[in-house]
C-alpha cells in the first residue's frame, strides 16, 4: 500500500459563479393535538421575503428545479432547534459560508474544504452550499436523519 507521508488528494478545483441563489428552510411544525409539547414533524421548504420559513410537504411539487448545467448556491435556514444532515442527490457541492441570522458569514470548517454530499445544518443559522447540476432527471434532497428522513423532511429535486 502508498505510505501516508505518499498519499495525495486529486485537486480541488472551486465551481465558478453561480447562475441562482435559492433560499431552501429547514422547519419544524408544533402538534395541534398537543401544544407545548415539541414538534409534530421535521418539514423542508422555501424562504419567503422576510426569511421565514415555508414548510412543505413531500406530495406537493418541487420548488427547487434546477437547470441543467447551472451552478447554484443554496442558503439554508435551519429554523429548527436541531443540527441536521442535509444531504443533495446527484451533486458534489463545495460548503461556501455559514451565519448566524443576526451575525457574520464564517468560513466552512476544517472538513469542509473539498467536494461534499451532505453538510450539517446548524440550528438558527444560514448554510450556503454551492452545486452543478449535470444530471437531469428527478432527484431527492433531505436529512439524513433516519426518522426525518422517512418522516416529511424531503423534497423533490427536478433538474432540467
Amino acid at each position: 500500500s502508498t505510505p501516508i507521508a505518499k498519499l495525495r488528494l486529486p485537486e480541488f478545483k472551486a465551481l465558478g459563479r453561480a447562475n441562482v441563489v435559492r433560499q431552501v428552510s429547514l422547519n419544524e411544525v408544533d402538534s395541534a393535538t398537543l401544544p407545548g409539547v415539541g414538534p409534530r414533524e421535521a418539514l423542508l421548504g422555501t424562504v419567503d421575503p422576510a426569511g421565514m420559513g415555508m414548510p412543505m410537504m413531500w406530495a406537493e411539487p418541487a420548488t427547487e428545479t434546477p437547470r441543467f448545467g447551472d451552478t447554484e448556491t443554496w442558503e439554508i435556514y435551519n429554523h429548527t432547534e436541531d443540527a441536521h444532515p442535509v444531504h443533495v442527490h446527484t451533486v458534489q457541492f463545495q460548503v461556501i459560508n455559514r451565519q448566524a441570522f443576526d451575525g457574520l458569514p464564517r468560513p466552512p470548517e476544517a472538513g469542509e474544504t473539498g467536494s461534499k454530499d451532505t453538510v450539517i445544518a446548524y440550528p438558527g443559522e444560514i448554510t450556503r452550499i454551492k452545486a452543478k447540476f449535470t444530471s437531469r432527471g428527478r432527484y431527492v434532497w433531505h436529512c439524513h436523519i433516519l426518522e426525518h428522513e422517512d418522516g416529511e423532511m424531503m423534497r423533490p429535486l427536478v433538474v432540467i
